[in-house]
């Protein structure tokens, strides 16, 4: 059994977690911003705020060693895409063609995770459920610093403190 610090770190830093650089930054350039229609972005948003009320629970969750809950999450998690809502024949074809394939890998890689994230609290496994949750953290952290870094400012570092985190 896990012990409960080493999972309560797992979970923190889970939740602070920043991107690595497991995505190498010359497939797809920083700033980058996805070029869709403003019906689609507020679609994708409200994705996001569902998928952000699952993170929330996650964490809680995996602490109380509430399987069959942190189960359901993954699993919402990973059926979540949103090329699979009720999108007009137009908004897919949109959505096929605006956004790059870099951002549709990270998309599925997420979706992957949250499976994997499912089937370990379907092995009652707290330390790699702790390990997929804070890979889920992780996709979101990369996605948002490449593709909205006007919405989430936080992940670009100024110019002159650049130097310091290397």
């Amino acid at each position: 059994m896990l012990p409960l610090r080493r999972l309560a770190g797992l979970m923190v830093y889970a939740l602070v977690a920043i991107s690595s650089n497991s995505i190498a930054e010359d497939e797809h350039p920083p700033g980058a911003n996805l070029n869709l229609s403003l019906e689609l972005m507020e679609l994708l948003r409200g994705e996001m705020q569902a998928l952000l009320v699952g993170a929330n629970t996650l964490p809680g969750a995996i602490a109380a060693a509430d399987w069959e809950n942190v189960a359901r999450i993954g699993k919402e998690i990973q059926e979540s895409y949103i090329l699979e809502k009720q999108l007009s024949k137009a908004q897919r074809e949109e959505l096929e063609s605006a956004l790059p394939d870099h951002f549709k890998r990270l998309d599925g890689a997420f979706h992957e995770e949250a499976a994997k994230l499912a089937a370990a609290a379907g092995k009652h496994d707290a330390e790699l459920s702790a390990f997929h949750f804070y890979r889920l953290i992780e996709a979101c952290t990369t996605c948002h610093a490449l593709y909205t870094p006007a919405r989430f400012p936080g992940f670009s570092q100024p110019e002159e403190h650049a130097h310091d985190h290397e």
